[in-house]
């Protein structure tokens, strides 16, 4: 195969879109794409072969470093978190972080998310027009990861704060000052709560994640306190930032396909194939970034060198007419493959149970209490490359 014979994608340019044509003929015609940084990667089982694959590597600190970011405690949390360390050390971190982060520690707060679903929904406007992030997609996966740390109510209104500031990590601009001292002061201030969480819970130990996360035991190894500070600002982050932006994608697929939200009204115990399937469509994370670090890597006979950078492209590979067919929005359908967008291997999402549990039930509840769903208005959109996903988003919901 001839490197220069191969599709390119400028993957780097403001205006791309993982989900566009240009995108959608690049991986009919290959594999592999070029891009400004290395390679793309476009079909579903090579996709899933090298999220897979140890000799890939994550390579999410490069994100940051390619805007500017190359020091500080940004780079240092970020680098050094369980989502992207390698080795024995990841392997220590996470089986002790899964031991206490556990699908029955998610199921128990069911009846929790239900309730706050059900709140925020009373929040809407009479006529039924709400500006949905504000209303609810912001507010929801907060209070459900506030809820299973044990944050006191009255710190989570700065929580909230601090983890959007916190956000600002995968937007476009961290490398302006003022965006990376916003950042990094969310961080910090996460830190020093959850250093005082951690604190209380060791005095007085309950039945919430962060106690979990104490007691952690595996092989006679705990996690250190460090360990346990970035691993909570970790989890607000990413509990906050990936369900926020996929309720608000979900949101705008069911606005436009009004059909597939009379099929969720009238069989609720369609909506876990209902987040999977908007998460296949419609993912807020559509592409990882993996580099090569060792000699050897090869796919279909083309040698990838140590260094070499792959966009591992998982919006891509969710709709790969090989896997999929021309499979269009539609959640009664049970699709023959899984989609890809909690990523897999060693790095497969470990919130994954958290996030599917809190957006099923807020599909519930929300297709529950109303028959219709429609555009109010033109959302606007995050400045990021990493997570994409409604910044405002002004929809009418039509009570039934």
């Amino acid at each position: 195969m001839q490197v220069d014979t191969l599709p390119f994608l400028d993957i780097t340019s403001p205006d791309f879109e993982f989900d566009s044509p240009e995108v959608h003929a690049a991986r009919k015609a290959s594999w592999l794409a070029r891009t400004p940084i290395g390679f793309a990667a476009l079909r579903y089982e090579d996709i899933s072969a090298m999220l897979k694959d140890g000799r890939l590597h994550q390579a999410s600190g490069v994100i940051l470093a390619m805007r500017g970011v190359s020091d500080g405690p940004l780079v240092e949390w970020w680098t050094g978190a369980v989502l992207n360390i390698e080795g024995e050390e990841h392997t220590r971190q996470r089986r002790l972080v899964a031991k206490a982060f556990t699908p029955p520690q998610v199921e128990r707060l069911r009846p929790f998310f239900r309730a706050t679903a059900e709140r925020l929904c009373d929040s809407f406007g009479a006529d039924g027009r709400t500006e949905f992030v504000q209303a609810f997609s912001e507010p929801y996966p907060l209070e459900g990861i506030c809820e299973m740390l044990g944050i006191p109510a009255e710190r989570r209104a700065s929580f909230y704060g601090w983890a959007g500031d916190l956000g600002l990590i995968f937007s476009k601009n961290i490398g302006q000052p003022e965006v990376r001292a916003k950042a990094e002061a969310g961080l910090l201030a996460l830190f020093a709560c959850a250093d005082e969480v951690v604190a209380d819970r060791t005095r007085e130990p309950g039945d919430d994640l962060v106690s979990a996360l104490i007691a952690a035991e595996v092989d006679g190894q705990h996690l250190t306190t460090k360990e346990l500070r970035s691993t909570i600002a970790g989890l607000v982050f990413a509990g906050n930032d990936t369900t926020r932006n996929q309720l608000g994608l979900g949101m705008i697929a069911f606005s436009k396909h009004p059909e597939q939200w009379e099929h969720l009204r009238r069989q609720p115990d369609l909506a876990p194939r209902a987040v999977d399937e908007m998460m296949r469509l419609f993912p807020t994370i559509s592409v990882v970034p993996r580099i090569v670090r060792e000699e050897g890597v090869e796919y279909h006979g083309f040698h990838f060198k140590p260094g070499f950078v792959i966009a591992v492209v998982l919006a891509s590979g969710n709709q790969d007419e090989a896997v999929f067919g021309d499979a269009p929005f539609d959640i009664t359908v049970e699709r023959p493959a899984g989609h890809l967008t909690f990523s897999g291997g060693i790095h497969r999402c470990l919130g994954m149970w958290l996030a599917r549990a809190e957006m099923q039930e807020a599909l519930t509840v929300l297709s529950g209490r109303f028959a219709r769903v429609e555009p109010d208005g033109e959302p606007t959109w995050q400045p990021g490359l990493g997570i994409d996903g409604p910044t405002t988003l002004p929809l009418r919901f039509v009570a039934g």
